[in-house]
């Protein structure tokens, strides 16, 4: 009978130590996921297609969504930088999934070739924002775009996010009746800002907004090809240039310059060429983001006339 108790407890024993070992494998945590990001435009970018530019890098703030927590949201990380690897876009050093709980997300995106951002995170709990100092869309001409995601699973393969544009873009076209006798210098914007802080939030429905109190507005002409670079426009409609990107803001007017001849036997750089001048107060009165602006100009011997129109920028 001893040896049968013994040999009992033993087997007991031996079945609890099993158990003991299994219980303790199981709280080991599997190998994090890399946290990726797989970007996606909401329209199209200046940069034909509908997916982020493969040069735009991404900085990307993170806090652990607030229905985990009754008391909101914690940090995570703030304004970590990723960059294009394969399909997704990756950090260096990498960021992981935690074991637990859902990640909220708000991204900022641009080509850091062309643009510098200023940026400042505010990392409180249950909310993301973040304040982007452009220096000069004017200049440089590239895209900020922002987006968010929430809440998020850690077992996502990459985190989807859908990015806006937060600045407006405005196109110009060209046509005329009158083949070789009109020609288009310069097309000036009048008292508008280039730069300027997008205050970006991302605590319950995502909003941006601008913030230009810090900024001065200018006279700007709208970018062209080259500085040596005239419109001479035909019988079809021409683009002026690429357009131009501006933060959201009131607008005013612009003022196209032209050169204007009799014939075409008369060469552009004699003085019976008149150079002359036509303003154009704007009817929208204001350029919101994510939208783009075509302005339609006809010319004519006797006079100019502007269709604006107004669509997605897509």
């Amino acid at each position: 009978m001893g040896k049968k108790i013994i040999n009992i407890v033993s087997a007991l024993l031996l079945v609890a130590g099993f158990a003991s070992c299994d219980r303790e494998g199981r709280m080991i945590p599997e190998p994090q996921e890399e946290i990726a990001v797989s970007p996606g435009l909401q329209t199209r970018a200046v940069i034909t297609g509908t997916t982020m530019p493969d040069e735009f890098h991404i900085w990307l703030s993170s806090w652990l969504n607030g229905e985990v927590y009754a008391n909101g949201g914690l940090n995570y990380f703030t304004g970590v930088e990723y960059e294009k690897d394969g399909s997704v876009w990756k950090s260096s050093p990498a960021k992981y999934w935690p074991l637990s709980g859902t990640l909220d997300f708000l991204g900022i995106a641009t080509d850091p070739a062309k643009l510098t951002l200023g940026m400042t995170w505010d990392p409180s709990k249950n909310t993301s924002q973040v304040e982007v100092d452009v220096p000069d869309t004017y200049d440089t001409q590239t895209e900020v775009l922002y987006a968010a995601s929430y809440p998020v699973e850690g077992d996502h393969a990459s985190v989807p996010m859908t990015y806006r544009h937060s600045q407006a873009l405005l196109r110009f076209k060209f046509r005329t009746n009158v083949l070789d006798l009109i020609r288009i210098t310069d097309i000036t914007l009048k008292n508008v800002y280039t730069e300027g802080k997008l205050i970006v939030k991302g605590s319950g429905p995502l909003k941006a907004e601008w913030d230009l109190s810090a900024a001065t507005a200018g006279d700007r002409p709208v970018p062209k090809p080259s500085d040596t670079y005239f419109l001479e426009p035909g019988a079809s409609s021409v683009e002026f240039g690429d357009g131009i990107i501006l933060p959201e803001q009131m607008n005013t007017e612009f003022v196209i310059s032209f050169d204007q001849r009799a014939n075409t036997g008369i060469a552009w750089d004699s003085d019976l060429v008149r150079s002359q001048t036509f303003t154009f107060d704007d009817t929208f009165r204001y350029w919101m983001m994510g939208k783009r602006y075509v302005y339609d100009i006809e010319c004519s011997l006797d006079a100019i006339t502007v269709k604006p129109s107004i669509d997605d920028w897509d």
